[in-house]
């Protein structure tokens, strides 16, 4: 299958989105010459890897990611992973700097959609967001959810939801791939998706 969209999603093949909230923590950068700093830097350098590889690769193949954090500059989310992300969304921003980097350099040129103008109180729950292959940002409004709310909807809707591990089997036996460890030489193991 070349994109999981053209069929939809399947039990045999589910969508699976992956969160990855306060993001900037698992790349941040890390600079010495001991073992621990080192392995650390190792560890950053390889999940940002990863990051990329899904951002890029897992939308065909029905794998969202969604990076969420307070800071989205270079500094936290790199930006050959930012760059790729097809859509991006802004809640209130203190400075024109923080907007670009959330949205890109085109928010310039919409000042009246710019997040820099959401400071007031009226605009809680308000995001500017854009989105690939669209001129211009739209502003959208994300409802108050009480804990009681979203515990009951969690629980309404549990029954739509899988564990990735659990299913972990029959999508690795859906491509014919396995998992390392499974008497294979994880060197000879290709676990990316066939480009479209």
């Amino acid at each position: 299958m070349k994109n999981m969209w053209h069929v939809g999603p399947s039990p045999e093949w589910p969508l699976t989105v992956a969160i990855i909230d306060e993001a900037h923590t698992f790349f941040r950068e890390y600079k010495g010459s001991d073992a621990e700093t080192k392995r650390l830097a190792a560890l950053t350098a390889e999940n940002a890897r990863l990051v990329e590889d899904l951002v890029k690769k897992g939308r065909s193949v029905g794998m969202l990611v969604i990076l969420i954090s307070q800071k989205t500059t270079g500094d936290a989310i790199p930006t050959f992973i930012r760059d790729v992300c097809p859509i991006g969304l802004s809640f209130a921003q203190k400075t024109a700097e923080a907007a670009v980097a959330a949205l890109g350099d085109d928010i310039r040129n919409w000042p009246d959609a710019s997040p820099v103008t959401l400071q007031d109180p009226a605009y809680v729950g308000v995001a500017v967001m854009a989105m690939q292959g669209r001129p211009g940002y739209t502003r959208i409004r994300t409802p108050y959810v009480s804990d009681a709310d979203a515990a009951r909807i969690a629980e309404a809707t549990s029954h739509l939801t899988a564990d990735p591990a659990l299913r972990l089997d029959a999508l690795l036996d859906t491509t014919g791939r396995a998992m390392p460890g499974d008497d294979t030489d994880p060197d000879d193991l290709d676990v990316t998706p066939d480009k479209p």
